[in-house]
């Protein structure tokens, strides 16, 4: 065992939020992650029917081969993909985000009937209805990545537990096994004291 492993067993190790509150930085936020590769979504993405997301690459390189979810094991069909592209906020300001849910709102659902282009309350109840089932999808589909990102780190700081017992437990075996030999020198060395005492006295 290294002397940089007994370090760590003797000393817990510090969690980073310890370390980011002593040198006065802010730690880093957890991100959204590609479901498969663990990679921060920053481009292109892929939103399955499922609530699972994956990123360009792990969309093309699993789906071409199966049509299971890696994730959740659901079968897809080739309508089950949403593409999304992360933006920044500074590209889309929150007053055309607002202008353009209200203007969906406003999208006719029936024909117009004698040249009228009045828009009959049961389209703008209907377009209403989509928006909430995009809202309930989307409700749902964060939930389950947070719910993924809190199992993942509970298992990450299960692993790092058992770690550190590990080390702990090896740690104080050894200490156990260097007072045993040091016990053990000291009774040779008293032996042999009393050896050469009675050689002097004789």
């Amino acid at each position: 065992m290294t002397n940089n492993a007994l370090a760590q067993a003797s000393n817990p190790p510090i969690a980073r939020e310890d370390v980011a509150s002593r040198s006065g930085s802010i730690a880093p936020q957890p991100t959204l992650l590609c479901n498969k590769c663990q990679s921060p979504l920053s481009t292109t993405c892929f939103l399955c029917a499922c609530d699972c997301i994956f990123c360009e690459e792990c969309t093309y390189t699993h789906f071409e081969k199966s049509s299971n979810c890696p994730t959740c094991s659901r079968v897809l069909e080739e309508h089950d993909f949403t593409e999304l592209v992360v933006t920044d906020s500074s590209n889309s300001p929150g007053s055309d985000i607002t202008k353009s849910s209200l203007q969906s709102l406003f999208t006719k659902q029936s024909k117009s009937k004698n040249g009228i282009q009045a828009l009959p309350f049961s389209d703008l109840c209907f377009s209403l209805v989509k928006q909430c089932d995009v809202v309930k999808q989307s409700t749902k589909f964060i939930l389950k990545q947070l719910l993924m990102e809190s199992s993942g780190s509970s298992r990450r700081n299960m692993m790092q537990m058992h770690a550190y017992e590990a080390l702990k437990n090896e740690n104080t075996q050894m200490k156990q096994h260097s007072s045993s030999q040091r016990l053990q020198f000291e009774q040779a060395i008293t032996t042999l004291q009393n050896r050469l005492q009675a050689r002097e006295q004789n």
